[in-house]
């Protein structure tokens, strides 16, 4: 899927929205790592927060015993969704994805949702076949659990500056992105990253991309372990 026009905009529902709103800059936390917080998440969330559910609630029916490290139910199908508000979403990752590379297109090579339930969290982890991954916080946990960074997205990477604060190439931090709603977060693709356990008796859900500035064929699923 390649990008629309970054002044485009779309329709969710009667009501139009920006693809990018007006004045929305990218704040950089480190060289590698940048974030943004969209201010209609609301309209967003009301339109695919029960779509996502109900995908959530299909997935557990076929897998009732997944493992709680494998984060959480994952809602792959995302890029075939007629949905308005998820073409939006689609349409903001590739147009952030032009702004923080430079570049002139944007493929995305792979998106899904991600529902955490209480319990829930994923391994340190990074993507290969992608130059830019990206996270969008829908429904984060509430405001005490993100404050003690339950259910946060983390960093923890030795070509990440902030993660390296005593000595180059030396682990001895994290970097914590907002968990507000509506925040877009951006990272190369092969920087590890990870969610800690979800402890809050409600869902969490985000959505995830990999995008790259080539049609990348085949899938990634197709591809084989290393």
């Amino acid at each position: 899927m390649t990008e629309s026009g970054i002044d485009e905009k779309m329709f969710i529902g009667p009501q139009q929205v920006p693809v990018w709103p007006s004045g929305l800059g990218l704040k950089h936390l480190d060289p590698l790592v940048c974030a943004t917080v969209f201010p209609d998440n609301d309209v967003i969330r009301s339109v695919l927060e029960p779509k996502l559910l109900e995908a959530e609630r299909r997935f557990r029916e076929t897998e009732p015993n997944r493992w709680e490290g494998g984060g959480g139910a994952k809602i792959r199908d995302l890029i075939d969704w007629d949905c308005p508000a998820m073409k939006v979403l689609n349409a903001r990752a590739m147009a952030a994805f032009k702004r923080i590379t430079g570049a002139d297109t944007a493929f995305i090579d792979d998106v899904w949702g991600n529902v955490y339930r209480k319990g829930d969290f994923i391994g340190p982890h990074g993507h290969r076949r992608t130059e830019v991954s990206v996270v969008y916080h829908l429904v984060p946990p509430n405001e005490e659990d993100r404050k003690n960074f339950n259910g946060a997205l983390g960093i923890t990477d030795p070509r990440v500056a902030r993660c390296c604060p005593t000595a180059k190439g030396l682990v001895t931090s994290q970097v914590y992105p907002p968990l507000n709603p509506g925040t877009m977060v951006l990272f190369p693709s092969f920087v590890t990253h990870y969610v800690t356990p979800h402890t809050g008796d409600e869902h969490r859900i985000s959505i995830a991309w990999n995008i790259d500035r080539k049609d990348i064929p085949g899938h990634p699923s197709d591809e084989p372990l290393l």
